[in-house]
């Protein structure tokens, strides 16, 4: 999964290139997010996201294991985001609400910088709260989001290391689930792996304070819990294909 899933234009945060920056938060709503079935969930988002989501893993061309909240079923839908462009849940994962914001590689051993999406018309020199001033430095609220990106950066390491810890027990196996909207419809997801409870229940008594101390347990049983979460996915699929059919069917009737 792309760190710049919608992003559209990523450049350097650059304080000559980008004096006198503004961002206007009014101006951004989650449309950019409409196409995205699924983001990719920091550990210390557990407890929040397993309210909301079904968290599930993927495991990337580098073969690494990496937790994601299910946004959706069908490709290119986001079932969380209504035609308006507002979020519809209580917890909006942190890969989301960074956006225009991003750390990427920045080339230089390795080290991350902090860039933004030039394509995001919040982010103008006209309208909004100011990030960089006409000196170029940065201003209180451009900090405060360094420290957010920072900070989420931080605790992504941090949750691949967790899950490098469950992976190497083999606990995951790989899953391919059909549904039916119940309006005839039926999708299927592949390729998503979850913790067999089975092997979980097997672990060695001996690796368990291990995994106790580094949160590994905490994240697994979250894990398992949030899985209940995907009946109400189901149920906002088929709120949403309902109200398509029928639009359809009033199309399709004839006129008088």
């Amino acid at each position: 999964m792309s760190t710049f899933a919608f992003y559209k234009k990523v450049v350097a945060l650059n304080s000559d290139a980008h004096r006198n920056l503004k961002f206007s938060a009014n101006q951004v709503d989650y449309s950019f997010a409409r196409d995205t079935t699924a983001v990719l969930l920091a550990g210390v988002e557990f407890a929040e996201a397993t309210r909301e989501y079904p968290i599930v893993y993927i495991r990337g061309q580098d073969q690494r294991m990496r937790p994601v909240a299910l946004l959706g079923v069908r490709d290119g839908e986001n079932l969380f985001v209504d035609e308006q462009g507002k979020w519809d849940a209580g917890y909006i994962p942190a890969f989301v609400r960074r956006y225009p914001f991003v750390m990427a590689d920045g080339g230089a051993n390795g080290q991350l910088v902090v860039c933004i999406d030039e394509g995001c018309p919040a982010l103008n020199a006209e309208h909004g709260e100011l990030l960089i001033n006409a000196q170029g430095k940065m201003e209180p609220r451009m900090n405060e989001i360094v420290q957010f990106l920072q900070n989420f950066q931080r605790e992504f390491e941090r949750t691949e290391l967790i899950t490098k810890q469950l992976d190497e027990l083999g606990l995951f196996v790989q899953q391919g689930a059909r549904f039916d909207t119940g309006t005839g419809e039926t999708f299927q997801l592949n390729d998503f792996y979850l913790i067999d409870e089975a092997r979980f229940g097997q672990i060695a008594d001996a690796r368990l304070p291990e995994l106790f101390r580094s949160g590994a347990l905490g994240l697994a049983y979250l894990h398992l819990a949030s899985l209940g979460n995907m009946r109400k996915l189901l149920d906002r699929l088929s709120a949403r294909s309902t109200p398509k059919k029928q639009g359809v069917a009033a199309a399709n009737a004839p006129l008088h």
